[in-house]
């Protein structure tokens, strides 16, 4: 059984996510990948480098795909899925080492197959926590061996997962606390003068050279919205108590969860309850206070973080290995809790439906946050992609019904329309939008294409010029204003606004033609 279990753990997992092998790019994926230059050229280190250096190695495997097979999915997701089978076999082995053969086989299959893991594996953008759980698993698994028999090889083996780990995502500098947590679990019995210091000199020296050269560099990252403390910790408490309810009972799963991001009784009550476990933890020590780290310390690093989205899914794939053990630990050792894997793989490949096509996904959203206007927003751009413009329009129109102050559904709209020839529609929208938000610079820039395309050149130059008096970084405005002095014969402007492009959209979507033209007009860029 031993030597065959790992193949019935691969073959599982890729039964349950082999109908999302043809699943398109999704919402980050646009971003990360197919509009990411940086990632379009496996050669380029540099660029990679550049990008992101803290996550450079997940890059890596994005620029790999790129160049096996540019914007065919099919190699994506395949990634995903090994990447997600070799965490699985390696949950397994580290399982083993914390709990009975049969407890670590269930404990491997209940977390391997949860459709809590979709999301780190059916969506594409979703690798990094797949990625850096793989690292993790790997390196605590070595140094535990190490810890108990020395070993040279399995040391240098920890140390690298660890090292990759520390360039896939944030959350692996929490790696070394919990190799820290396993071996006094698992080796030293809790008795601390058993450690070695000297093992840990290395990664302790590792992780404070990289906090010091990410702050140095970048600074402690910027809040994407305002938001204070108090409200933060306490959301931030709730979401921990959501992902918990979705590793026990995955229902009401979304790509989005919409939890307010306020000073709230409910996340009060969940951040006292939260203390109290983690101090009932401390004090019972062994295998709890291994599983409370395993669910808590990957959480902790991401939200740590003040994002737009208080809460992904994808955020919780490592945490819930720490509820896939428990599970296990507690559960009577009988047959018939087999049936759990396989209940939680029949209801993967239900929840992977909605990762089938952008607009399944966003369907998904709409019916489980039918009073939310992002999802809404969002169904309508994924409609509007699959130029089933009238069902975008009406999804466009429900958001701004839900949220007025929603312009952006306007303008969205509008396009729509334009796309498919109503010009008139199309004016309309964009008026309306102007009418609710004066100003509103993608508006503008679209009334003033809406004239270049009638002929009227003036007025076209006037429309983009106002959007740079409201957005002087507005690049669609430079760009096209540039364009439009371009084909006017006016160089000087033109290279002006060319350049401001280049400048504040760098890698953008139009840069090559951007530079193409500069180089008609005789300028650098």
């Amino acid at each position: 059984m031993t030597r065959a279990y790992p193949w019935f753990l691969v073959v599982a997992v890729i039964a349950a996510w082999a109908n999302t092998l043809r699943g398109p790019f999704v919402y980050d994926d646009l971003i990360e990948i197919v509009a990411n230059p940086a990632v379009h050229d496996v050669s380029r280190l540099d660029t990679i480098w550049a990008y992101n250096p803290a996550r450079a190695l997940l890059l890596f495997t994005y620029a790999l795909n790129w160049t096996l097979g540019h914007l065919d999915p099919l190699g994506y997701h395949a990634l995903n899925i090994a990447i997600h089978a070799a965490n699985a076999v390696l949950a397994w082995r580290f399982f083993d080492l914390v709990l009975s053969p049969g407890r670590a086989r269930l404990g491997a299959a209940l977390w391997a197959l949860h459709p809590m893991a979709t999301e780190g594996v059916s969506y594409i953008s979703g690798r990094s926590d797949a990625l850096v759980t793989l690292f993790a698993l790997l390196a605590l698994h070595a140094w535990v061996v190490d810890a108990r028999s020395p070993s040279r090889r399995h040391r240098a083996l920890a140390y690298a997962a660890m090292l990759a780990g520390f360039f896939t995502k944030e959350t692996a500098v929490v790696t070394p606390v919990l190799a820290l947590l396993a071996e006094l679990a698992l080796v030293a019995g809790w008795n601390r003068r058993l450690l070695d210091p000297r093992r840990y000199l290395p990664v302790a020296l590792a992780v404070a050279a990289g906090v010091a050269a990410r702050l140095w560099l970048g600074g402690w990252p910027v809040p994407e919205v305002p938001r204070t403390l108090l409200a933060h910790v306490l959301t931030q408490a709730e979401v921990w108590a959501r992902y918990l309810q979705l590793w026990i009972l995955p229902l009401g799963q979304s790509i989005l969860q919409p939890v307010p991001a306020e000073v709230s009784r409910l996340g009060g009550l969940c951040l006292l309850a939260w203390l109290v476990a983690a101090g009932l933890a401390v004090y019972k020590r062994g295998i709890w206070a291994l599983l409370a780290g395993w669910w808590a310390l990957p959480l902790a690093i991401s939200s740590a973080f003040v994002l737009k989205e208080t809460m992904a899914e994808h955020r919780a794939y490592a945490a819930g290995l720490a509820v896939a053990a428990l599970v296990a630990w507690k559960l009577p050792e009988r047959r018939v809790a087999w049936a759990l894997p396989a209940i939680l793989l029949v209801a993967t490949v239900v929840r992977n439906q909605s990762w089938t096509s952008e607009v399944a996904t966003w369907e998904s959203a709409v019916k489980r946050w039918p009073g939310n206007a992002d999802a809404w927003y969002a169904y309508g751009d994924a409609l509007r992609a699959e130029k089933l413009r009238g069902e975008a329009e009406s999804a466009y129109a429900k958001s701004l019904e839900l949220d007025p102050a929603r312009v952006d559904a306007l303008v969205n709209a509008g396009i729509a329309r334009a796309e498919g020839g109503d010009i008139p529609g199309a004016r309309e929208a964009w008026e309306e939008a102007l009418r609710r938000k004066p100003g509103h610079c993608p508006a503008l820039n679209n009334l003033a294409a809406l004239r270049l395309r009638s002929g009227d050149v003036q007025g076209a130059i006037a429309g983009y010029e106002a959007t740079l008096r409201t957005c002087a970084d507005d690049p669609m405005a430079h760009f096209n204003l540039g364009m439009v002095w371009a084909g006017a014969g006016t160089p000087e402007k033109a290279a002006t606004h060319l350049r401001a492009y280049l400048r504040v959209d760098p890698g953008g979507a139009n840069e090559a033609r951007a530079r193409a033209a500069l180089r008609r007009l005789g300028v650098s860029d």
